[in-house]
């Protein structure tokens, strides 16, 4: 799915987002060996970002663990998989988790969290990311810390209704080795995927 946004030069230790208006953002993409936590709500196309990422041109093995939407090609199907079968299939430098909501719907958050330290082993002494798909208002909140505090960089998509109109942003809450932006970034959702704005508004 491209993305029409500004191209722009991925930065040295950088992994591409998929989505350039992202990478721009985020000074050349997302920082190599750090996992990603995706906080959004199901239809604010959180998993076109996450195909985005794991479809980006890259000459790197990646996986996308489809656990609870419909399975498309690359993709594996972990519908029926425990967290211990899951974990099996996690390799590659980019790696999908869509989702660890629902491993803590079927399993318990300390499967969830299990099966995270393990992934954690491969993305903090290697050039691996690992992206968790974890959806809003399912969750105890503090089950969504311990998500929070088990993840390196943390994005959440936020959708606001004003009239007749939806209004969709992005903000990165927690990313390591530089300032969080205090800033929210406007999106798009477009038949090809997801377009971010090159411009912010300041919080």
């Amino acid at each position: 799915m491209p993305d029409k946004g500004i191209r722009t030069n991925i930065g040295v230790g950088k992994r591409s987002t998929g989505i350039s208006g992202l990478d721009f953002q985020l000074g050349g993409g997302i920082i190599k060996g750090k996992s990603i936590l995706l906080c959004a709500g199901p239809v604010s196309g959180a998993e076109m970002i996450a195909e985005q990422f794991f479809r980006s041109s890259e000459n790197v093995e990646s996986s996308y663990i489809m656990i609870d939407g419909s399975v498309t090609e690359g993709m594996t199907d972990a519908s029926k998989m425990t967290p211990e079968e899951i974990s099996d299939y996690i390799t590659g430098e980019k790696i999908v988790i869509d989702s660890i909501s629902s491993v803590i719907m079927n399993f318990g958050i300390d499967s969830a969290l299990t099966l995270m330290k393990k992934a954690s082993a491969m993305d903090n002494s290697s050039d691996v990311n690992i992206l968790y798909l974890m959806y809003n208002n399912i969750h105890s909140l503090y089950d969504e810390i311990k998500l929070i505090r088990n993840s390196d960089i943390v994005i959440s998509l936020n959708e606001f209704m004003h009239g007749n109109e939806i209004e969709r942003n992005l903000t990165i809450n927690k990313i390591p080795g530089t300032d969080v932006p205090g800033r929210v970034f406007p999106y798009n959702i477009k038949e090809g995927g997801i377009e971010l704005s090159t411009t912010a508004r300041v919080v």
